[in-house]
């Protein structure tokens, strides 16, 4: 028992020295991401996982995969795309903090300077001129170390992604895989190793076809997200009664809005109307992709039924602890969009046909609001 005890506070000692290091670090801006790093690693390395080397064969057949995904892809939908990822990155979890640093990067550093007001009008009462060093060392620690620990248990779990390469648009999208993330989950769940990637694979194709059908998705996403950040109300974590709030708005099965995370809940009614254009977007993107990795994945793949079941029925074994966190952190949003997103979907190409859906890659005022999401009639009737 000692020995367990022991063990235990061992795997704990690398996150506490991330978290003090953060609390230590003063930093030029709102987060260290030195310290964002240091925290993420120790947390994915908390969660008890010691992931075989990837084998450069292995790399070898995801591209392979890739180009199957994209002639189904293009075959099954039409859509006419150009600068499509050329190969996908086999990443470690490791690999996946360090390139989502440079995204999270991006879109935390412009408001650093409005956070740390926020947070000194917070802790006054009044707005200062000059910078208040403790406030500052406030903000930079609580957003250092969130940032971290998110981070870390996203590594664990993402399977697949399409990164757009916000940074560096020129650059084109980026397809990833966590290699660790899919290897456990199909041994977990006695999964055909290689069709499972290849579904996977498909999804994150068919993200890349949407973006690259047109020239107007990947600033739209970018500019929402950032508008949406620049207009946060920082000051609301620090409010009287905002856990009062929180149990207040329970998160509902069939409310997308209020599983939005923390941030959801402390949103002025000028960021809720973005938060919907986001969730609105972000669950067209998902159940469009969802539904070509089903369409043409019960085509391609003999095992796709029994994949799928299992596939879905994990997420009720998960603990109420993790269900908790995932939806502070805005995770249950996303499984949300998956669903919403993909009836959605498959109502309108149910009434009107594939090409007909895929209209609502012209433009933005071609996207369905989100009330249009929950009631894709309306968004047909619009259209039309």
């Amino acid at each position: 028992m000692m020995d367990m005890v022991a063990r235990r506070i061992v795997d704990f000692i690398p996150l506490s020295v991330g978290v003090r290091n953060a609390v230590r670090s003063a930093g030029g801006g709102l987060i260290g991401w030195e310290q964002t790093r240091e925290v993420a690693v120790a947390t994915l390395k908390l969660q008890q996982d010691t992931p075989d080397p990837i084998a450069p064969e292995m790399i070898e057949q995801y591209q392979v995969m890739l180009e199957n995904a994209g002639r189904l892809v293009a075959e099954y939908t039409g859509l006419e795309v150009s600068g499509l990822p050329d190969r996908v990155m086999v990443f470690s979890q490791e690999d996946w903090i360090d390139a989502n640093i440079v995204s999270f990067r991006f879109l935390f550093d412009p408001i650093s300077d409005k956070y740390v007001n926020a947070m000194e009008e917070a802790e006054l009462g009044q707005p200062r001129r000059s910078p208040n060093p403790r406030a500052q060392r406030i903000a930079h620690a609580m957003l250092t170390i969130q940032v971290g620990i998110i981070m870390g248990y996203m590594a664990r779990n993402v399977l697949g992604q399409f990164d757009l390469s916000l940074p560096e648009p020129d650059e084109g999208g980026k397809l990833y895989v966590v290699e660790a993330n899919l290897r456990r989950i199909d041994t977990n769940l006695g999964l055909h190793p290689r069709e499972f990637r290849q579904w996977i694979t498909l999804h994150e194709v068919t993200h890349s076809f949407e973006f690259h059908c047109n020239d107007w998705l990947r600033e739209y996403i970018a500019s929402t997200m950032q508008e949406y950040l620049d207009t946060i109300d920082w000051r609301g974590l620090s409010r009287p009664g905002f856990l009062g709030k929180m149990r207040k708005n329970n998160i509902r099965e069939d409310d997308a809005l209020k599983a939005g995370g923390l941030l959801a809940l402390i949103a002025t009614p000028e960021q809720r109307d973005i938060l919907r254009r986001m969730q609105a977007v972000m669950s067209v993107l998902e159940g469009y992709s969802n539904h070509v990795m089903d369409q043409v994945g019960k085509d391609l793949l003999s095992t796709y039924d029994s994949m799928k079941e299992r596939f879905e029925r994990r997420k009720e074994h998960r603990s109420s602890a993790e269900k908790l966190f995932r939806r502070l952190i805005g995770i249950e949003l996303k499984l949300q969009q998956y669903k919403i997103g993909q009836a959605f979907v498959d109502e309108v190409v149910r009434q009107e046909g594939l090409a007909f859906l895929n209209r609502v890659w012209e433009s933005p005022e071609m996207m369905p609001s989100l009330d249009e999401v929950m009631n894709p009639s309306l968004w047909i009737e619009r259209i039309k």
